[in-house]
């Protein structure tokens, strides 16, 4: 055995109480309530089948007796049809025996015990210890992620299937050893042998069930073909999807039964996995996994974006992983967080900083806990174990090989013109802050302005007040820098409360600041919220005027008071603008959006087409000036390409013949690109600001 393999792999708990990987009354109970929706999809399918088979008999004795009969090519021809009506409902019913989920591996790279030493004996030791078989095969993937797959079909219900092990490197870039032991653990608890078997056999019931309602693409096409053959086999395919589309009316009943009850007792598995985990790796390291995931996850997709974007100029990353390392760095840094063995270690008051929702709406389709009710959990285990705080990495050989192999997986399918340019870390760096500056503020205002525009107000009259603090710390305390948030929070709750309004939303009971509420409470509350959202609100611009009177008084005293008061009004026009821009800008993309519905006809489409070119008349003139202004800092070259190509193309949206798809792809892509720099041109009209006053305090 490697020695460094003996190193690193943590010892586990010791004394842990069997019972806590039992399955719990919770679970035991959900298993029953997922018996009795198995049986009723059962009983309802055999229902189907046996009227099928009888619509069969019926159909082909009828078709057989008519060409018997009356032996003439139009009569055999329809004999033909009735025998083929009753088969392509049996067919339908049967179809998903012969349907194989095939997981899609093009982004993965296969390893080995030659090539991953340590890591196999590391897995081989917690597939003993959760007693589980070892993987088939071990696969590497570039994201933030870890699972088990395997290619099912439905008799994989009956007989025995090894499962493949998938392990992302974002996730490995991010976590220590302890943290993916526990990880890994929690996989393998699914599978283990002291785990419920029920639920992988309810997810081939889901499928079942699942194929039948809308993986018909083959059977539609065969339905289409015979069809075509003629037209009396053409009144026969149309009786078949009618019974067909029958038949999924039942069921899509019967799978909102199943899946509900599917969904529940998945739930119960996460916290049964969660057990399994913690009784071979303790409690806290999955519980500190869980945040930083979060956040890794978060960073991994803010790299993608980045080099998505530099994509259009002909760069490619050499290692997306040292990238992944930085950007976490940054999140550390900007957020106050430590970093222990370089990795970020995140708490859940870090969320809960910006999370002020007050409501609690159990989500009875979610296949998951809450990341709280598993911390919640997993604290009540209460389990420890000693920890191995190496990085993930120590676990793998030639990593930097590694990486780069996995970087190119994820630029497999990006076609670019010639050959890319590599950017290394040094680059990456360079180039990622210059981006991420532009969108920052100063340290010193707290966030306080991160994700808002400043609400004009009278600058001429705030200007005469004097003001009462001396310092800009005084201002921004612990109370104000909360104001954004609950004022972020008590809208999305109003909101929340007009969807569980709806009758279609089913939602009866809901928790409102720890008290079960109803929908009878829903009036109460909106009356309580708007109240409170207009004493936040007054109190945010009390802020901003509070923080405007200490920066004027400042520059009274430097003779450049007239100066901040000029900066406040064109800022304030900038907001003004930008707010009426966005919301044209949204009424016209709401009407674009009526093109993609299925039932379109000339007059709607004549009508939109024409509103898009009156109206882009001003929005081209628009973006014209913001390029010649310099606002395209607040895009990418390969969307400066792409304006310009819009701005040129005089193309009609909608004729005689049809939609100009790509005339129409040009024009929703440029909108997305000026909607994002209006954003932008408001934020540079912020921060221009912002830093202005700053430099009073020097």
């Amino acid at each position: 055995m490697n020695a460094s393999s003996v190193l690193a792999y943590p010892a586990s708990p010791s004394a842990v109480d069997e019972n806590i990987i039992q399955p719990s009354s919770a679970f035991k109970k959900e298993v029953v309530k997922v018996l009795l929706a198995i049986l009723f999809f059962i009983g309802t399918y055999l229902l189907l089948m046996a009227t099928a088979v009888l619509l069969a008999l019926i159909c082909g004795y009828g078709g057989v007796m008519l060409m018997i009969a009356f032996p003439k090519f139009l009569t055999l021809m329809v004999g033909i049809g009735l025998i083929g009506l009753g088969v392509m409902v049996i067919f339908f019913l049967l179809k998903f025996l012969f349907r194989r989920t095939v997981v899609d591996r093009s982004d993965l790279v296969l390893v080995t015990a030659k090539d991953q030493p340590v890591l196999f004996d590391f897995i081989r030791k917690l597939a003993k210890e959760t007693q589980t078989p070892f993987p088939k095969k071990i696969y590497l993937s570039p994201d933030v992620n870890a699972c088990v797959f395997y290619n099912a079909g439905f008799w994989s219900m009956f007989l025995p299937v090894r499962k493949n092990l998938q392990i992302g490197l974002g996730l490995v870039n991010a976590v220590n050893v302890s943290e993916f032991k526990a990880i890994v653990a929690h996989e393998f608890g699914h599978f283990s042998q002291r785990s419920m078997k029920l639920g992988s056999y309810v997810y081939n019931v889901n499928k079942v069930i699942y194929n039948m309602l809308y993986d018909n693409e083959g059977y539609e096409e065969t339905l289409y073909t015979w069809a075509n053959l003629g037209w009396y086999f053409s009144i026969f395919a149309k009786i078949t999807a009618g019974i067909v589309n029958g038949i999924q009316w039942i069921l899509q009943r019967v799978y909102a039964v199943v899946n509900k009850r599917y969904m529940a007792l998945s739930r119960q598995m996460e916290f049964h996995a969660d057990a399994v985990a913690a009784s071979v790796s303790g409690s806290d390291p999955l519980i500190t996994s869980l945040r930083r995931l979060d956040v890794a996850n978060m960073c991994y997709e803010r790299v993608l974006h980045h080099y998505n974007e530099w994509c259009g100029e002909g760069k490619k990353s050499d290692n997306i992983y040292q990238c992944h390392t930085e950007v976490m760095n940054h999140f550390a840094e900007s957020h106050g967080l430590k970093m222990e063995g370089g990795i970020i270690q995140v708490t859940a008051q870090l969320f809960g900083q910006y999370n002020k929702s007050r409501i609690v709406v159990k989500d009875q389709w979610a296949s998951h806990p809450s990341t709280e009710d598993r911390e919640a959990h997993l604290n009540s285990l209460n389990i420890h174990a000693s920890l191995v705080t190496l990085p993930a990495w120590s676990l793998f050989t030639n990593v930097e090989k590694l990486q780069q192999a996995l970087t190119d997986r994820v630029y497999a399918t990006v076609t670019f013109e010639k050959t890319p340019d590599p950017v290394g870390i040094a680059d990456f760096c360079r180039k990622y802050h210059e981006e991420v500056d532009l969108y920052t503020l100063d340290k010193r205002y707290k966030g306080f302005y991160d994700a808002r525009n400043i609400h004009p107000f009278d600058i001429d009259g705030t200007a005469r007040e004097s003001t009462k603090y001396n310092g800009l710390e005084e201002i921004l305390n612990e109370t104000t820098l909360r104001l954004p948030f609950l004022i972020s929070g008590i809208e999305g709750d109003l909101q929340t409360l007009r969807q569980i309004q709806q009758v279609a939303s089913g939602i009866k009971t809901f928790e409102f600041g720890g008290e079960r509420r109803s929908q009878a409470d829903i009036p109460a509350l909106v009356t309580q919220l708007n109240r409170e959202l207009e004493e936040a609100q007054i109190a945010l611009e009390d802020t901003d005027k509070n923080i405007f009177r200490f920066f004027h008084g400042k520059a009274i005293g430097q003779n450049e008071g007239d100066m901040l008061l000029d900066d406040y009004r064109k800022m304030f026009d900038t907001v003004k603008s930008t707010e009426a821009e966005m919301k044209e800008l949204d009424r016209l993309m709401q009407e674009v959006g009526r093109l993609y519905q299925e039932d379109v006809d000339v007059t709607l489409a004549t009508a939109v087409t024409n509103m898009i070119k009156r109206q882009e008349v001003q929005i081209k003139e628009n973006i014209r000036q913001m390029l010649d202004a310099g606002h395209r800092l607040f895009c990418t070259d390969a969307d400066k390409k792409k304006l310009q190509n819009y701005l040129e193309d005089q193309r009609e949206y909608f004729n005689p013949y049809g939609f100009n798809s790509d005339a129409l792809a040009l024009f929703t892509e440029s909108m997305e690109i000026y909607q994002s720099m209006i954003a932008g041109r408001s934020f540079a009209s912020r921060k221009q600001v912002l830093t202005a006053q700053l430099r009073l305090l020097n």
